[in-house]
């Protein structure tokens, strides 16, 4: 039973630490004409990404700033990836799709953008469902 609970406590205590650098060099999502990517799905869902093209290069160990057209804080946001720009896509989380809350002074929650970050070392096309 001691083993049990040592083999716990460092399990505990060798866990994975948080990333320090993931606010630096947070990556602008924007469209060519400078507005705001992505359209509402007529849902009170911002769509960024299509199901087949126009998808979102999604570089591993990076912060992506996502604007999005809700007109409010949005209350979940949806990743779906694929390994190509034109592959099938499955819906991901965990390290892959960490929605921040914060990033230093910057909100990662607001009515204009989120902020999501690909913790995982995978790069992926993703197309992003801002609820």
């Amino acid at each position: 039973m001691k083993r049990f609970v040592a083999l716990c406590g460092l399990l505990v205590a060798c866990g994975t630490p948080p990333e320090e650098n993931a606010c630096e060099a947070i990556v602008q999502v924007e469209v060519n004409d400078g507005g705001v990517p992505g359209a509402s799905d007529g849902h009170d869902h911002w769509v960024v990404g299509g199901w087949t093209s126009g998808r979102v290069r999604y570089t591993p160990f990076t912060t992506f700033a996502i604007p999005h057209g809700l007109g409010r804080a949005p209350t979940r946001v949806v990743c779906q990836a694929s390994f190509s720009p034109d592959g099938p896509l499955a819906e991901q989380s965990g390290s892959v799709c960490l929605w921040l809350t914060r990033c230093g002074a910057r909100e990662g929650r607001t009515d204009r953008e989120v902020l999501v970050r690909n913790s995982g070392s995978q790069e992926f096309w993703v197309r992003f469902v801002i609820e």
